[in-house]
C-alpha cells in the first residue's frame, strides 16, 4: 500500500477497482433516468441517453484498437480529466458527431443500449486489468494523447455530467407540472342529528365516530380519545381547543371558525380539510399527512409540523410566524399572502413550494442570502 500513498483518493479508486467505480457510475445514471420528457433548453431524456452511448462507444472503440504506449500513471492527470468532463459548470458545445439523432424510440430502448456499453466497458476493463489499460493509448481531439485509465475517467465522468443534467430536466418539469387544486367538500345530509351536548369538554373515550354531520357551537375542550374517525362532518363556531387523539383520521371535514389551539395528535392522517378562520396556535401535528387540505386565514402560530407531508395543501392568509416546518414536505404547497416571517424551516424544505416575492425576500434572510 505505500505506493499508493501519494496518490489522491479518486485516482486511488479508479486504480484499485476500477470495474466497481463504472459499475456505481451505471447506477448513478440509470437513477437519474426519468420518463422521456424535454429539458427547457434543448435534449431530452432519450436524447441524453443516446448522446451518453454514442460518447462511451465510440471511447470503448479507441481502447480495443489503441496502440501500445509505455505505461505512465498520472494521477493528478487523471483526476483533472475527470473534474473537466464531470462538471456541469462547464458548458461545452457537444461535436457534430456526438449530436442526437433520433436513434432511440423511447427510453426502454435507449436504457438497454446503454447497459449493453457499459457491459461492454466493464468486461473490456476485466480483461486488459490495470497494466493493460496504461499499456494502451489514443489520440484524443482535446486532450491529445490519452492512456486507457484517462478513456475510463472520461468515460464514467461524462456519464455522470449527463445524469446530473437528466436530473435538472426532470426537476424542471416537475416544478413546471403544479397540479390544479381540489378538495372534495363534505357529503352533508339535509337532515343529521346532534350526537354531542353543547358542552361536551373534557371528554373521555377510546373512539370517536362522527359521520354525516354538523356541529354548531360544540365544546370539545380538552377531550381526550384514542382516536377520532371524522367524515364528512362540518363544526361551526366550536371550541376544539386542547383536544388530544393518538390517531386522528379526518376525510372531508370543515371547521368554520372554530377554537383548535393546542391540539395534538400523535398519527395524522388528514385528506379534503378545510379550516377556515381558525386558531391552531400550538398546535402539534408532527409527522401529519395533509392531502389536498385548505387553509384560509388561521392562526398556526408557535405550532409544530416537523416531517408533515403537506404537498399540494394550501394556506392562504394565515400567520405562520414561529410555527416550525422543519422536514416537511411542501412541494407544491401555496403559501402566498401568509405570514411568513419567523418561521422556522430549513433550505431544503421549501423545494418546490409557491410563494410570492416578498416572501422569498424573507426566505432568502432566513437562508442568510445577501440580496443586493
Amino acid at each position: 500500500m505505500a505506493i499508493l500513498d501519494g496518490i489522491r483518493p479518486a485516482a486511488t479508486l479508479l486504480m484499485m477497482d476500477i470495474s466497481s467505480m463504472l459499475e456505481a457510475g451505471r447506477l448513478d445514471f440509470l437513477q437519474a433516468i426519468g420518463s422521456p420528457r424535454e429539458g427547457a433548453t434543448g435534449w431530452s431524456v432519450v436524447e441524453c441517453i443516446e448522446h451518453v452511448v454514442m460518447f462511451e462507444e465510440r471511447y470503448i472503440g479507441w481502447l480495443e484498437r489503441g496502440t501500445p504506449v509505455l505505461p505512465r500513471p498520472d494521477p493528478d492527470r487523471e483526476l483533472r480529466m475527470y473534474t473537466a468532463i464531470r462538471s456541469r459548470l462547464t458548458k461545452v458545445e457537444s461535436p457534430e458527431a456526438m449530436r442526437p439523432r433520433g436513434r432511440f424510440d423511447d427510453v426502454g430502448e435507449a436504457l438497454a443500449a446503454f447497459n449493453a456499453v457499459r457491459t461492454r466497458t466493464v468486461r473490456l476493463v476485466q480483461e486488459l486489468g490495470r497494466e493493460g489499460l496504461y499499456s494502451r493509448g489514443a489520440k484524443h481531439p482535446f486532450f491529445g494523447r490519452v492512456n486507457g485509465v484517462e478513456l475510463i475517467y472520461l468515460i464514467d465522468g461524462h456519464a455522470r455530467r449527463h445524469a446530473d443534467q437528466m436530473r435538472e430536466i426532470c426537476e424542471e418539469a416537475d416544478m413546471k407540472k403544479t397540479p390544479v387544486f381540489k378538495r372534495d367538500r363534505p357529503d352533508l345530509p339535509s337532515e343529521w342529528e346532534m350526537s354531542l351536548a353543547e358542552d361536551s369538554r373534557n371528554m373521555r373515550a377510546e373512539e370517536l365516530r362522527l359521520d354525516g354531520a354538523v356541529f354548531e357551537r360544540v365544546a370539545l375542550a380538552g377531550s381526550q380519545f384514542g382516536s377520532v374517525l371524522w367524515k364528512d362532518v362540518r363544526f361551526v363556531d366550536c371550541d376544539l381547543a386542547n383536544v388530544r387523539a393518538h390517531r386522528m383520521t379526518l376525510v372531508r371535514v370543515e371547521f368554520i371558525n372554530c377554537r383548535l389551539t393546542g391540539l395534538v395528535s400523535a398519527v395524522v392522517d388528514w385528506r379534503d380539510v378545510l379550516i377556515s378562520g381558525g386558531d391552531l396556535r400550538y398546535a402539534q401535528l408532527q409527522g401529519g399527512k395533509f392531502r389536498s387540505c385548505e387553509f384560509d386565514n388561521c392562526n398556526w402560530e408557535e405550532s409544530d409540523l416537523q416531517n408533515a407531508d403537506m404537498e399540494g395543501s394550501i394556506f392562504r392568509s394565515c400567520n405562520l410566524a414561529q410555527a416550525d416546518f422543519r422536514r416537511a414536505k411542501l412541494n407544491h404547497a401555496d403559501l402566498r399572502k401568509s405570514e411568513v416571517e419567523g418561521l422556522t424551516i430549513g433550505m431544503n424544505d421549501l423545494r418546490g413550494a409557491i410563494v410570492d416575492p416578498a416572501q422569498a425576500m424573507v426566505f432568502a434572510r432566513l437562508m442568510g442570502l445577501q440580496i443586493r
